[in-house]
């Protein structure tokens, strides 16, 4: 985008060049000409009257009286009453361009007519100068046009720059999108429809997850109740055979069901959020991994990853990134030592272990600086956050999405 808006202005600078140099041109040679036909009309009228006076002070209207009047780009003709004609012809008169020359006719006393005839003199050339002068400043006018146009180009695209990357944030699944504020007002309405879109997919994360609680407990609650009804009747001693052999064919079934409710409620949770940005876990710890590392080695520090269980589950990326960005922006800010992420996959969640390494090799967890603002965000996502009793390493819990 920036370089079509660059040599946009670059074309519309040099075109706006030509057609103002054009236009000048023609302006200026329609100036000139008047100007040049008002000249040799007076010169007429002078040369007119001079002629008479030198003609009744006894002189001859011939080539020698004419001379004085004749320039380098002028024709003097006179024309006699006899038909003849005297023609006098400066050194750059040409007469086979009509359509440059200006002509004016004087009628003498006596009946003879004096004829001036003048060559225009081409305005272009003094409007465009020099052909080296002009491909300077042009090439000058063009430079400056290309700065001018990539500096707005810039200013322009920035927003639409930005919006790309949040587009790309949200088809990974990530909330937290870094959005323009200002711009054009195209760049402003797409920056309110990925800000919708993001809206509606964390509402959209809550519900299932609330579903997911409410289900558990509407179905497995009771089921729970009846468990434990059906193992006090077993115990009854007054029971028959018969009925006790009901009861615990009863409770067997409870039994099934409640571990198929609990599975649906899992299976519930257990989808990826977006199918067609899921990255194998393997993938998707090394693109963390990368991405970190190389922010931490301009801190000089370094950065290990493990991946455990599963490494060919699928999860979304985005809320993995976003959790992650959050707690290692913090260790980046608050820690020291080498940072080791450890990845662990399974059927339902997703488990990563952060830790510190110092330079004894012992590990320990970060510090809580952003925990409560890393809790928040995995609440919204249906995960926790925990420190293990060792103090090794801070625990993220995160369902399969």
């Amino acid at each position: 985008m920036r370089e079509r808006l660059t040599t946009a202005f670059i074309a519309i600078t040099l075109l706006l060049l030509v057609g103002a140099g054009l236009i000048r041109s023609h302006a200026s040679d329609s100036a000139v000409r008047a100007h040049e036909a008002a000249d040799v009309a007076a010169t007429a009228e002078a040369m007119g009257a001079v002629i008479s006076d030198a003609v009744a002070a006894g002189g001859v209207l011939d080539r020698e009286l004419l001379k004085p009047f004749l320039t380098p780009r002028s024709r003097i003709v006179i024309k006699r009453e006899d038909s003849t004609r005297v023609v006098l012809t400066g050194a750059d008169f040409d007469p086979g361009a009509p359509a440059d020359q200006l002509a004016s006719a004087v009628i003498l006393g006596d009946g003879e007519e004096v004829e001036l005839t003048n060559v225009h003199d081409q305005t272009l050339e003094g409007v465009w100068g020099d052909r080296f002068e002009v491909l300077a400043v042009f090439g000058l006018l063009a430079i400056l046009a290309g700065v001018t146009g990539y500096l707005v180009a810039r200013s322009l695209s920035a927003p639409f720059r930005q919006l790309a990357v949040a587009a790309a944030a949200l088809g990974r699944g990530r909330f937290d999108l870094d959005l323009p504020r200002g711009g054009v007002p195209e760049a402003r309405a797409i920056a309110l429809a990925l800000a919708s879109s993001a809206t509606q997919m964390r509402e959209r994360m809550e519900r299932e997850r609330e579903f997911g609680q409410h289900a558990s407990h509407v179905l497995r609650t009771p089921l729970t109740s009846l468990r434990f009804r059906l193992e006090e009747i077993i115990e009854d001693p007054t029971l028959s055979g018969e009925a006790r052999d009901a009861t615990i064919g009863c409770l067997r079934a409870v039994g099934r069901l409640d571990q198929v409710a609990g599975e649906l409620v899992e299976l519930g949770g257990r989808g990826v959020l977006l199918a067609g940005a899921a990255l194998p876990l393997r993938d998707l710890a090394t693109q963390v991994a990368q991405r970190w590392a190389d922010v931490l080695d301009l801190d000089h520090r370094s950065l290990s990853a493990a991946v455990e269980g599963d490494i060919e589950l699928r999860f979304t990326p985005g809320p993995v990134e976003q959790v992650l960005d959050l707690l290692l922006e913090d260790v980046l800010q608050h820690d020291t030592g080498a940072v080791r992420l450890v990845f662990e996959g399974a059927a339902s969640r997703l488990q990563i272990d952060v830790s510190c390494v110092d330079a004894n090799g012992t590990r320990r967890a970060p510090a809580r600086a952003a925990e409560e603002r890393i809790q928040v965000v995995l609440d919204s996502l249906g995960g926790r956050l925990e420190r293990p009793a060792d103090g090794s390493a801070l625990r993220l819990h995160l369902p399969r999405r």
